[in-house]
């Protein structure tokens, strides 16, 4: 069970960034980051798994490809954004992580252009219609 070695991954991480705050913050740091790393290399492979079932959605649908790898580089966006937003906050940085949440956004927002075009042709497409 993969969920098993990410918990025992971040209760480790968790426990030695903690243990060394007091003696070697910047040590600390580390072993956070390092521990944030391979628990994102774990979630990135569960998550490669479900390209395949995208795909297969897309043909059944008949949705282009490229609007599907568009949706999920969204998705991957906001969770790498909130993952970093997260570890930031976490040392104290809140302001910094606000501005990361915000950068997130934008960039979300400007990956959904082509999708914000897509609709609004196919809702000319159909206005034409009547």
């Amino acid at each position: 069970m993969e969920i098993v070695k990410i918990i025992g991954v971040g209760i480790v991480t968790a426990i030695a960034a903690v243990l060394l705050r007091s003696s070697k913050p910047e040590l600390s740091f580390a072993v956070t980051v390092a521990g944030c790393a391979i628990i994102l290399i774990f979630a990135v492979d569960l998550f490669a798994g479900t390209f395949s079932i995208f795909a297969e959605l897309g043909e059944k649908t008949g949705i282009d490809n490229a609007l599907i790898k568009i949706i999920l580089k969204i998705i991957a966006v906001g969770y790498l954004v909130e993952f970093a937003a997260d570890i930031v906050e976490d040392f104290g940085a809140k302001s910094i992580a606000d501005k990361l949440v915000f950068a997130g956004k934008v960039i979300i927002f400007s990956i959904s252009l082509p999708i914000i075009r897509s609709l609004v042709t196919l809702i000319s497409g159909f206005l034409e219609l009547i």
